[in-house]
């Protein structure tokens, strides 16, 4: 493990409570998770039926009293709580951008929002996903929910003192989900979300969501509607079809179009050995509560569908009310403490770096003598074998002949001041009485032809310095 994957594990590692509440038409899901570590755990959860939205009074009293009995019973710390709402109550505009946008996309979003949704900014809530096509183009996926649909459900969970962190809609919660359960964001897969409204066709890339379409209940009663579409998107966003893992879920029984079997459906069991909860959950699970779950995972720091090159997580609350990317005091104490030991591992590390230097250093001083002394020997070698392999030449038996002729044939009374016998080619230097009689001498022997003076010789007292040269005969 690097130190950068070191760094991503530890920011999450926690101490924490998430709360995640999903709300449609007809009833409220409510999902506790803990993260103690790294260890995240689903503790508790509910469903409770809420009156119609032509009921707004009764609605939102009923959404206070479900979620306030839930936190109240099941003793849940709701300081971090995520919202989750259905598709419908979004609405989606993809518009495709020059790369060179990306330095100012929010600034661009801004002036070009009126165009791209059908109400004023200051109506809406919204975030968005962006992604580079090629080199020259940025695709981004501008999502948003009206203020006061918004407003309506901040303001009965404030009834309940519940303040939320963060708004998710149901497909990112779910894909949420599957990110957790698959032990991280793949490259990409592709979600099929049943509600009472249609079909939402969703699509994931490398973390983020970069397609979204809704398919009223209208539109699939035409044969192959849904395939199509799926298709098309995944075209459209350059995915491998074949390779893309496909997973559907139904949201509500009975009151919605039905999910045609296209992938994974059980998405319940893929939890089983990834996250720790209550066996009712994988046994009987209500299908509402998979979005409220994904949710939580996002209020305990653990989800992965991200916006703006992974910079951080969806979140279609106003930037004034995000905290959801905040650590918490435990996070801090445990970076403090690692930091802290690992300063402490470097310390001693380099405290017993030292003291082995120290130890080699005086060892080296004891053995310095000896070692000058052998360096002294391997010199005197070194330059014996020199001397031998100037003499020898590479062949010993038949120099060794060649030295002891010259022996004999030097008289007593001269002596040699130079040797060299190398390439069949022999030469002398020194001192005789007579110079001649060594050239004679040597041209008489078998082994020596050719013997001539390589320079004059000249008188030095009763002697004569010659120098001379002979070939080896073969």
């Amino acid at each position: 493990m690097t130190v950068g994957e070191l760094a991503q594990r530890l920011r999450r590692a926690d101490f924490l409570d998430g709360l995640g509440i999903y709300v449609d038409a007809q009833q409220v899901a409510l999902a506790h998770a803990t993260k103690r570590l790294f260890q995240v755990k689903l503790r508790h959860t509910a469903v409770f039926p809420l009156p119609g939205v032509d009921h707004p009074v009764e609605r939102r009293q009923a959404l206070a009293e479900a979620v306030a009995t839930f936190a109240r019973e099941r003793e849940v710390d709701t300081r971090r709580a995520y919202l989750c709402l259905p598709r419908a109550a979004a609405a989606f505009s993809r518009v495709i951008f020059p790369a060179s946008a990306r330095e100012n996309l929010t600034q661009v979003l801004e002036y070009e929002m009126d165009r791209l949704i059908p109400l004023p900014r200051d109506a809406v809530y919204y975030d968005f996903s962006a992604r580079l096509l090629g080199a020259d183009r940025l695709e981004v996926l501008l999502m948003c929910l009206p203020r006061a649909a918004v407003q309506v459900h901040v303001d009965a969970l404030e009834d309940a003192f519940v303040r939320p962190r963060g708004i998710v809609l149901a497909s990112t919660a779910i894909a949420d989900y599957l990110s957790f359960c698959r032990g991280g964001a793949g490259p990409a897969l592709g979600l099929l979300v049943g509600a009472t409204e249609g079909i939402e066709v969703a699509l994931v890339a490398d973390g983020r969501l970069v397609a979204s379409q809704l398919l009223p209940s209208g539109l699939l009663r035409a044969p192959g509607a849904l395939e199509r579409s799926l298709h098309r998107q995944v075209a459209e966003e350059l995915l491998p079809s074949e390779e893309l893992p496909l997973y559907q879920w139904q949201l509500t029984n009975g009151t919605s179009p039905t999910v045609p079997p296209l992938g994974e459906a059980d998405l319940v069991a893929l939890g089983r050995g990834r996250l720790d909860a209550p066996a009712e959950f994988f046994e009987q699970p209500d299908p509402a509560l998979l979005p409220a779950v994904g949710a939580a995972l996002d209020a305990v720091r653990e989800g992965t569908v991200t916006v703006r090159e992974g910079m951080r997580r969806v979140n279609l609350l106003p930037e004034e009310g995000r905290r959801d990317d905040e650590s918490s005091l435990a996070t801090g104490i445990l970076l403090a403490v690692v930091v802290l030991l690992s300063l402490v591992w470097v310390g001693s590390a380099l405290v017993k770096d030292e003291l082995l230097r120290r130890q080699v250093r005086d060892r080296l001083e004891v053995v310095a003598p000896q070692v000058h002394e052998v360096k002294a020997l391997q010199n005197e070698i070194d330059e014996l074998k020199k001397q031998v392999y100037i003499l020898t030449a590479g062949d010993d038996e038949r120099v060794t002949k060649l030295l002891h002729e010259i022996t004999t044939l030097v008289p007593q009374d001269a002596y040699l001041t130079s040797l060299n016998l190398r390439s069949g080619r022999l030469t002398l230097e020194g001192q005789a009485r007579s110079a001649s009689d060594l050239i004679s001498a040597l041209g008489k022997s078998k082994h020596f032809k050719n013997v001539a003076f390589t320079s004059p010789t000249t008188r030095i007292g009763d002697k004569e310095r010659f120098a001379l040269a002979a070939e080896i005969a073969q």
